[in-house]
């Protein structure tokens, strides 16, 4: 069975909502499995263990920055791929440096 998208991979309101979601159903089910004492796949883990991305309102646009690195992390989790980068460089990939 194929997923089908249900938003539009150009709006990132719907990519951060879409994600949010999919981030806190995977913490739910890795609760459940553990209370239940069921394994969870690995990837499950990882998504369960990402930082929710920024909730965006309707009239405010997210940073660039931020939708470009939010959706790397999420294309590595996807692949399997995860990859550790240190705190200064996501600041600088972010733009938080002062």
């Amino acid at each position: 069975m194929t997923n089908r998208r249900t938003y539009d991979p150009a709006n990132k309101d719907q990519v951060f909502a879409t994600l949010r979601h999919e981030i806190l159903a995977a913490r739910l089910k890795v609760a459940l499995d553990e209370r239940l004492r069921r394994e969870t796949s690995p990837t499950v883990k990882r998504l369960a263990n990402m930082k929710l991305p920024p909730m965006v309102r309707p009239d405010h646009q997210a940073c660039d920055a931020q939708a470009e690195a939010v959706a790397w992390r999420v294309a590595d989790v996807r692949a399997g791929n995860r990859k550790t980068v240190a705190a200064d460089a996501v600041g600088r990939d972010l733009d938080l440096e002062d």
